[in-house]
């Protein structure tokens, strides 16, 4: 291919896909907008949706313009092309098929955001193989030190936003621009092999990789105070990356960058080990340290590039497996040296998360071919717990297994757990194969963008995808993809592509027209589809302003704000809870229990949302309704104290004392701690006369003797 040929295939629509997934890659996990109900998760995804759709505008732009198609691996088309089908089919039989799809209203993973995955992979993919796409990695690299500079200022008291009781549902006071000390560590750590990648090795000024240096230090310490072990986990796959830097030199060269690179590996592996906290005189201190670092090591790069009458000193291959074997001894040594310290962080870690991953394996059991429908998972998830998940927990709704594959199991069963792990092992034969087939400093281009896919890899096992995280390992895939294809993949020329001869003449009035109708087309679907992309941001922008106009004691104002937000997204359950609130406080009861019901059915397999219905229906003698929600509730929650007793209390108040008893036995057989739950089983048992079960009840409400356990 000539010089003028390359030009013509980079040229249209180039440099603005690189801009919009620049955007995209900063943005996504950065944004966050204060005057919405959830300021971080809905602003983010409604930020990752627009910003990839632009992506794919893009791309759709550049083929009718250029009329050539990226053409990728055979492999990977049928990976794509399978995935896809199964995210159709899951979604389409799923009982919810809307929350399948849109992810909404848990946390936004659905059908429609996996696809804009796969299209940020092949668009990247295209882009790489036209043009380097360093850019992008120094985007991630940007991303990385906001994500940390907003940590480290919540850490150190300097946070300019004042949170109040917004951060009670966040547990850790540092969360960063993630909203979640999980999500935002999680980032930290997959992120950085990149960044270690531009502090040793990457063919930047000094300052510039000083800079970089000085950055690992501070991302450690943020990643201390963000106190969650799978971000630390994942940034010790930095460490393979240093590994690398120092098996490249030449013999005589490793054992100097293996002592320069040795104080920055301990300080991501082992200083997380170490440390429960960090003033700020240590954080200065490491940045110090790890910036020297990476000054010493642009000075051994320029040592091993200085030309020596024996040749070049530098190493040009058989260091793969060397660097593999390294990283894993040097894990297992780590291990054994903190294993105490492991041992107390895993078992923190996973002590909800193994039953999380229980529940959804039963769930994949229900429907083992195509599962439930992705981010179902609330919907099942009390009604598949164990029981003594529920004694002990009988408040802790999770809304996600904790684990994007065991999700993908529980939510697309097989069918779209197979297709996913194809994808997986397709991009993971590609990295293998770019990073062994690089010269150069291109090798260690590609070995730091494997590392950070592989961190992402170990991050996702134990958390779920967000879309301020679920978009990396796409992007990073495409990299790695098009570096490990064979330079003689060729793209494939469409019936309208322009001849040869024409493609230098810019002045070319057929080429002009075709690129100001694809412009014009384009930028109208844009606009056509931004009113859907964008319409859960404006109806969380709405339910936000009702929430301050009800705290203002305006009703009018905040059922109208309510019924926008309905009118934008009708099938979320939450806007109609909210509504039935309204209405509520207004005396409306018939309208507020119609909400109401709505909302439960819109949200089925949750008991206090179902409890919630069942009380409105009583609220206007609907007693046949009221039973039916709370029947719901026992076959959602079947081990509940608070479904068990107020679904007793109700039969009982309906006339059936068998029915109530039968529940109250049920529930004394659980031994639940629930002193509030006892309260109200011992009221029941005092109003149908049975003064010695009143009795033990009252006492097991007031003690945790292991007598009050015993039969009255």
């Amino acid at each position: 291919m000539t010089a003028t040929q390359r030009r013509h295939d980079r040229a249209p629509g180039d440099h603005l896909l690189l801009v919009a997934l620049a955007i995209l890659i900063v943005g996504t996990p950065s944004v966050f907008l204060r005057t919405t109900m959830m300021p971080f998760y809905i602003p983010q995804l409604t930020f990752f949706w627009v910003t990839a759709v632009a992506v794919l505008l893009v791309g759709v732009y550049r083929v009718a313009v250029s009329g050539v198609f990226d053409r990728g691996p055979r492999s990977l088309t049928i990976a794509s092309a399978a995935f896809v089908s199964a995210l159709v089919l899951t979604s389409v039989v799923s009982p919810q098929p809307w929350v399948a799809i849109t992810g909404l209203p848990v946390r936004g993973a659905g059908a429609f955001t996996y696809v804009l995955c796969l299209v940020l992979l092949h668009a990247v993919f295209g882009l790489t193989r036209r043009r380097s796409t360093e850019p992008l990695l120094w985007a991630f690299v940007c991303t990385h030190g906001l994500v940390v500079l907003y940590g480290l200022l919540q850490a150190y008291g300097l946070d300019p936003i004042s949170w109040g009781a917004d951060t009670s549902y966040i547990g850790n006071l540092v969360f960063s621009t993630l909203g979640n000390s999980n999500f935002s560590a999680g980032y930290v750590g997959l992120t950085m092999p990149l960044l270690v990648w531009v502090a040793f090795g990457a063919p930047y000024s000094p300052w510039t990789r000083m800079a970089a240096g000085a950055t690992v230090g501070a991302s450690m310490i943020a990643l201390i105070h963000l106190d969650s072990f799978q971000g630390q986990v994942a940034a010790v796959l930095a460490c393979a990356v240093l590994v690398q830097w120092a098996m490249t030199r030449g013999r005589e060269g490793r054992f100097v960058a293996t002592l320069i690179a040795l104080p920055v590996a301990a300080v991501i592996a082992v200083m997380p080990l170490v440390l429960h906290a960090a003033s700020g005189l240590l954080l200065f201190g490491v940045v110090a340290a790890t910036a020297g670092c990476a000054a010493v090591g642009v000075l051994q790069d320029r040592t091993r590039m200085a030309p020596t009458n024996n040749g070049p000193a530098e190493a040009t291959g058989g260091w793969f497996w060397p660097t593999t074997i390294a990283v894993f001894g040097t894990g297992v040594v780590a291990g054994l040296l903190f294993s105490r310290r492991i041992l107390e962080q895993v078992e923190s870690g996973l002590d909800q998360r193994v039953e999380f991953w229980k529940v959804s394996l039963s769930i994949f059991k229900d429907s083992p071919l195509v599962g439930k429908g992705l981010e179902t998972y609330p919907t099942y998830f009390a009604a598949h717990r164990s029981v003594d998940q529920a004694v002990n927990y009988e408040g802790l709704l999770s809304n996600s297994p904790h684990s994007v594959p065991v999700g993908m199991l529980s939510g697309g069963g097989l069918i779209l757990a197979g297709t996913y792990l194809a994808i997986l092992m397709v991009i993971g034969y590609f990295g293998i194969r770019a990073v062994r087939r690089a010269e150069g400093t291109r090798s260690l281009f590609y070995g730091a963008v494997l590392a950070a896919w592989v961190a992402y890899q170990v991050q996702a096992s134990v958390s779920m995808d967000v879309s301020g995280v679920v978009y990396t390992q796409w992007v990073l895939g495409g990299i790695l993809v098009a570096g490990g294809t064979s330079t003689s993949q060729s793209s494939r020329g469409l019936p309208w592509k322009p001849r040869a001869r024409h493609r230098p003449q810019s002045g070319n009035s057929a080429l002009g027209l075709r690129r100001l109708t694809a412009v014009s087309g384009l930028v109208v679907a844009f606009i056509f589809c931004l009113d859907s992309l964008s319409a859960p941001l404006r109806a969380d922008l709405a339910i936000y302003r009702a929430q301050e106009a009800l705290h203002a004691g305006d009703l009018g104002t905040a059922e109208a704000e309510v019924a926008r937000a309905i009118k934008l997204e009708s099938r979320n359950g939450y806007y109609a809870e909210s509504m039935a609130n309204v209405y509520g406080l207004g005396g409306s009861r018939e309208a507020a229990f119609a909400e109401m019901d709505r909302g439960a059915r819109l949200q089925p397999g949750i008991p206090y949302i179902a409890l919630n219905a069942a009380r409105s229906a009583l609220t206007v003698d609907r007693l046949d309704a009221a039973e039916g929600w709370y029947e719901h509730a026992l076959d959602s929650d079947p081990n509940g104290s608070s479904v068990l007793t107020e679904a007793a209390g109700f039969y009982v108040h309906t006339g059936r004392p068998d029915r109530a008893v039968d529940l109250l036995e049920l529930f004394e057989s659980l031994r639940s701690p629930n002193r509030g739950a006892w309260k109200t089983a011992g009221e029941i048992y005092a109003s149908l006369g049975l003064e010695a079960r009143a009795n033990h009840a009252a006492l097991c409400a007031t003690t945790y003797q292991d007598g009050c356990w015993g039969a009255p």
